[in-house]
């Protein structure tokens, strides 16, 4: 068997090496996705060589699974070593998030060998950068009225700051309160997502994050987070806001994205988990492109 083990803040530099072998634009390859959800999904992981090795679980079959191996050269050795963890282990063998433009470099070494199923809920949704700041365009003309009346509104009430140790337990305040808004305290992802952003906030500094605070008369109204993944993108892991404020999601993103990332051509707001209504959200502000994921599995073995 491969020998894995717990992710911990020592692994960022040569995960995030692994990572920049192949620019995918999935936010599985960040190492704060990683990291900040490893207790959710059982996340592991080893290295071969020059490849980062992710066995995880799913949080809702409790099935074992593995990510694509992350690296670079030839896949085979790899996947060959995933496949045979697989069956000293007595799983069936299942790989996730296998990027679309992997695809070519799997049939490279593993010609005719698996079947692949496009898994719509876990793409992730990236955007131009630029138009999340200006929101310029007919498209995005809603997303421009929400917060232009907002801005007029609450002229001289509402603030934005930057998360730091001074108030990041606002932010976790305020992701309680948002759960109780919302109906899902006892709902099973509820618990996962809250130790996600805890392990961020806790972490902060040492996990390179970036994020802010929205006020209204100086309560905190939304809060968000994210880091940069690659040299050309941002990846959002969290976002949460008082919906019954019109306009707060769309402050939040906007002046999120207006602070860091000027210097990103994307910004990866990840998946829609299949949700209709998140997908309606992302969908609203026309993405640039959708980062498709794949499963795969070996033929004939149908999951």
């Amino acid at each position: 068997m491969l020998d894995f083990r717990e992710i911990t803040l020592e692994d960022k530099e040569r995960v995030e090496a692994c990572a920049r072998a192949h620019n995918y634009h999935l936010c599985e390859h960040c190492f704060v996705d990683l990291y900040i959800w490893r207790d959710h999904y059982d996340t592991k992981i080893c290295f071969l060589g020059d490849f980062l090795l992710v066995k995880m679980r799913d949080a809702d079959s409790g099935k074992e699974m593995y990510l694509a191996p992350i690296g670079e050269g030839s896949l085979c050795q790899p996947v060959a070593a995933l496949r045979e963890d697989a069956a000293e282990r007595g799983n069936p063998f299942i790989m996730v998030s296998v990027a679309e433009d992997m695809i070519e470099r799997m049939e490279t070494c593993c010609p005719g060998q698996f079947d692949y199923s496009y898994n719509e809920g876990a793409a992730d949704y990236v955007y131009l950068s630029e138009k999340l700041q200006t929101l310029s365009g007919k498209k995005l003309q809603s997303k421009r009225n929400l917060v232009n009346r907002f801005l007029a509104n609450y002229e001289g009430r509402w603030s934005y700051e930057d998360i730091t140790p001074d108030n990041v337990r606002e932010a976790l305040k305020f992701h309680f309160k948002w759960c109780e808004m919302n109906g899902c305290m006892r709902d099973h992802a509820f618990f996962g997502e809250t130790c996600a952003v805890g392990i961020g906030l806790n972490n902060w500094d040492a996990l390179g994050l970036r994020g802010g605070l929205l006020r209204l008369d100086g309560e905190v109204i939304a809060f968000t987070f994210g880091c940069r993944a690659t040299d050309d993108m941002y990846v959002v892991q969290i976002e949460k806001a008082d919906h019954n404020i019109p306009g707060a999601y769309q402050m939040i993103n906007q002046q999120f994205v207006k602070r860091n990332c000027t210097d990103v051509m994307y910004v990866n707001r990840e998946e829609d988990l299949g949700l209709e209504g998140l997908r309606k959200a992302k969908q609203s502000y026309y993405p640039a492109f959708l980062s498709k994921k794949y499963v795969a599995v070996p033929k004939g073995e149908a999951q």
